[in-house]
């Protein structure tokens, strides 16, 4: 049977990588993202980004905030509508905003990045892990945070990102442990500095032209692609057991090298 992936927040970026990457290996991918809308507090995938998806064999894609609970719910419901099962899902939206401290910051901005970053996560594991419990062990049925290395510590200047993908974190923790002795596995994926408008607005967040600066912690001095960090999400979710609970570097030896 053709395993059904649910690739939350898949627009572009690793998301899109991800979804690449699963349907050229034979999954069926579903891809959910608010494509087009504005917002103004971060820039959302575009009708382009959600064109090149389309263009994939094996993908598909559906319009949907995943801030909203009932949104997210329904759209999740749809893919099991459709294709009468769901074997794993991928939580991969996330926003970056930042260039103050933390006394300096607004509360509405924590609490944007908060949604952004971990109500998403939270709304898609309340919506679909009942629909992986249902799958056999053989089907591998799995959940997977893109958490980042800003959910294992401090960054200067960015904490609202730093509390919300630490929230996330805690988010693949507590489903880890609420799943144990079931088929069903959690983990998280957390990259380092990528080649993705993240990137690029984290820079700006710091008033850098470029992202020179902020690839010089990891390996190769450069970034990521969304690529390689594609291929460690592809790894959690067949790993299964062995990575349940557990937060995966894909970070280019970020602040060791």
């Amino acid at each position: 049977m053709t395993r059904v992936v649910v690739l939350g927040g898949g627009g572009r970026g690793i998301g899109a990588a991800t979804a690449g990457l699963l349907a050229a290996r034979g999954d069926v991918v579903v891809v959910l993202d608010a494509f087009d809308t504005d917002d103004d507090f971060y820039p959302l995938a575009s009708i382009a980004d959600r064109r090149v998806l389309q263009d994939i064999s094996g993908v598909e894609t559906v319009a949907v905030d995943l801030r909203e609970a009932a949104s997210t719910a329904a759209a999740v419901q749809d893919v099991v509508d459709r294709h009468g099962h769901l074997d794993a899902v991928v939580a991969c939206a996330g926003a970056v905003t930042g260039g103050r401290t933390l006394w300096e910051t607004d509360d509405h901005v924590l609490e944007q990045a908060l949604a952004f970053n971990t109500l998403t996560t939270w709304h898609l594991a309340r919506s679909a892990v009942p629909h992986l419990l249902t799958r056999p062990a053989d089907a591998r049925p799995a959940f997977v945070a893109v958490t980042s290395v800003a959910g294992g510590t401090g960054l200067y200047g960015l904490a609202p990102y730093v509390v919300a993908k630490h929230a996330t974190t805690g988010i693949v923790r507590a489903l880890a442990a609420d799943l144990a002795g079931t088929s069903v596995t959690a983990c998280g994926v957390a990259p380092g500095s990528t080649d993705t408008t993240m990137l690029r607005r984290t820079a700006a967040a710091y008033g850098l032209a470029d992202v020179h600066d902020l690839v010089q912690r990891q390996h190769g001095r450069r970034p990521l692609r969304p690529e390689e960090v594609a291929q460690v999400v592809a790894f959690a979710l067949a790993a299964g057991p062995a990575v349940h609970g557990s937060i995966i570097p894909a970070d280019a030896g970020f602040g060791r090298v």
